[in-house]
């Protein structure tokens, strides 16, 4: 009888989990699919009225409350910051996103398209470009950026490339100290968790809030791996450890398959503390200044039609990021005397916000080929992401990354990044916001992401620089985004480098087995195709800024004229503000920008705490 009761128990329990996969199943396939359609019928936000629908405060403005220290923006560093300073039981910390609640989609890595098809994404377009961005309607690029808990960080391609060292080591050798790559490697150790078989201690992480980790199953590398040492590049383990050039698996910021980010990190496990408010959907508008003591107290916000007021005992810290930041400072009066005044804002500190705005250039190369990827049924897919593995789980079936210097082959910084993807089964496509003229969209039309095998060039360190404008003193209105897309005639040089090398791969045996022939820009075949003048023009049409924008309040000394913190991210001539993201990044980066984002925010917490004399723990 016994053995009978546990038989129907086990049968029950059985059954009962395994509906439960299924109910699992559909719910994420209803999610993705709605999320699908409402990419398609989406309008990208043109301001920020939205914000400002309906407004109440017939009673004045509301008083939200008295911290120690208040965050604006939840992105990556933000994140970090606000839930390390919370560790401290002494500080009541406030974190203000502007954006909802990260989700389930946002955890799936394979959806970052429609996610910036939505209302996760601020809208932004570049201002029309002189030299670049033809493809788009008005010369526009769109330029996604986070508007939600963990910021771009919850919306991007999640691929982990922190830099090189001597990136660090030059931010410390332009008058930053304490930001040497000896100074910040205990910060990267700290945020990471490296999922892998051999780790390297002296480099890598182990025990972090931030997954790193390789696709499972892992895709088959050995194909390009062989492309690669064709043409004479080395197979090396870890990018991110101490070699960087060479050729790599692709790692990501993924747990079990699903999207780490400063929200899943850090926020949510730190949301429980009594001394952390974290407040979503508030729209900062302003920064609260004294303009005779110049100590900022705390900002203005809207949230659910009525404004309020919070005010900072300690420090108002700005993490909104490379647009959002230096927007929020000159609208509360710190940036170019000409440039505030031009808006009839009052003065309160002359600082050159905005005007040193770096970034990096990418280009897509595509080729056709005779691959046939298998297909399954989209609910299949969506089994494999619950068990932690499959192709929702990647970025567009990205495989590899390598690292390139196109002018000097003795370098120890590279110049160039190649990001390379097979064609990828989803039969439903994901579609990017786009505002493509005739010509980019019918060049778009012809790729297939079935057949298609494609590299991503990333220019590294472009000399081009780009500014960050008010449209007016309302904080209704975006900025202005001019990200100076080969505004240095250079530029165009290194990326036709960075091409040969792609052509190169292109022709070996191994890319050639599968039949690959190169997808012409058809706008472009009044040039003769391979010639120089055929990549200026594809690379003026088609190439996008890299999405990973720094230094429009960059940090430096004061004998810099472009800096606006200093090494320890305060602003200058203004008391109890920093700033703590990657706007303050000196110098462009040697991979993406979401592990330095991290870093600023872990780096930051210490120099904070350090402030106030509260032990640090490393």
């Amino acid at each position: 009888m016994k053995v009978l009761i546990l038989f129907v128990t086990y049968v029950v329990l059985v059954t009962s989990t395994e509906e439960q996969f299924k109910l699992k199943v559909d719910y994420y396939n209803r999610l993705i699919q709605n999320a699908l359609k409402q990419a398609k019928e989406y309008k990208s936000r043109q301001d920020n009225s939205d914000y400002f629908k309906d407004i109440k405060n017939e009673d004045g403005i509301t008083d939200y409350g008295t911290f120690d220290f208040i965050v604006v923006g939840a992105g990556s560093s933000g994140s970090v910051l606000a839930s390390r300073l919370s560790e401290v039981e002494n500080f009541k910390v406030l974190l203000l996103e502007a954006g909802k609640l990260d989700d389930d989609l946002t955890e799936i890595p394979y959806v970052m398209n429609l996610l910036q098809s939505s209302d996760r994404d601020w809208g932004y377009y570049t201002t029309p470009q002189k030299n670049g961005c033809y493809g788009w309607k008005g010369n526009r690029c769109s330029y996604a950026r986070g508007k939600v808990l963990g910021g771009s960080g919850s919306i991007n391609y999640l691929a982990y490339a922190r830099g090189n060292k001597g990136d660090y080591d030059k931010w410390a050798s332009l008058g930053n100290p304490g930001w040497s790559f000896n100074d910040v490697l205990p910060y990267l150790q700290k945020l990471e968790n490296f999922e892998a078989d051999n780790i390297d201690r002296t480099y890598r992480g182990f025990a972090g809030p931030v997954n790193v980790a390789y696709k499972i199953p892992k895709e088959n590398f050995t194909w390009i791996r062989n492309a690669y040492l064709e043409i004479g590049v080395k197979t090396i383990q870890d990018y991110n450890g101490k070699q960087q050039f060479g050729v790599s698996r692709i790692q990501r910021n993924i747990k079990h398959g699903r999207r780490v980010s400063g929200a899943t990190g850090y926020v949510r496990p730190s949301s429980v503390r009594h001394n952390f408010n974290v407040t979503v959907e508030a729209f900062v508008t302003r920064i609260l200044i004294d303009a005779i003591t110049k100590s900022a107290n705390g900002v203005e916000f809207i949230k659910n039609g009525r404004m309020f007021v919070a005010k900072a005992r300690k420090e108002t810290i700005i993490s909104g990021g490379a647009i959002n930041t230096p927007q929020l400072l000159m609208l509360s009066g710190i940036g170019p005397e000409d440039e505030l005044n031009k808006h009839g804002i009052p003065v309160i500190e002359n600082l050159p916000v905005g005007k040193y705005l770096k970034d990096h250039i990418s280009l897509q190369v595509s080729y056709r080929t005779n691959i046939s990827v298998a297909t399954k049924s989209f609910c299949k897919y969506i089994e494999e992401y619950l068990n932690g593995e499959g192709i929702l789980t990647n970025l567009e079936n990205s495989v590899s990354i390598s690292f390139f210097h196109t002018r000097n082959v003795s370098a120890s910084v590279p110049n160039v990044e190649i990001v390379f993807f097979l064609p990828t089964p989803i039969t439903k496509p994901m579609p990017p916001r786009s505002n493509f003229t005739a010509d980019a969209q019918n060049y778009m039309e012809k790729l297939d992401q079935h057949t298609n095998i494609y590299f991503t060039i990333f220019l590294l360190h472009p000399k081009s620089v780009g500014t960050l404008t008010l449209q007016s003193n309302s904080p209704r209105d975006f900025p202005l985004i001019d990200i100076g897309i080969f505004s240095d005639p250079e530029d165009k040089e290194d990326f036709y480098k960075a091409i040969q090398i792609v052509n190169k791969i292109g022709k070996t045996k191994a890319v050639q087995m599968v039949d690959a022939k190169q997808i012409d820009y058809q706008f472009c075949n009044q040039f003769l195709r391979d010639s120089k003048e055929y990549w200026y023009c594809a690379l003026e049409h088609m190439a996008l800024p890299g999405m990973h924008m720094s230094s429009t309040v960059k940090m430096g000394p004061r004998r810099d004229p472009f800096a606006v913190v200093d090494s320890n991210l305060r602003v200058y001539g203004v008391r109890k503000l920093r700033v703590v993201d990657c706007s303050v990044i000196p110098t462009t980066i040697s991979g993406h920008y979401n592990g330095p984002a991290f870093l600023i925010g872990e780096k930051a917490a210490d120099i904070i705490k350090e402030a106030y004399n509260i032990p640090l723990q490393l």
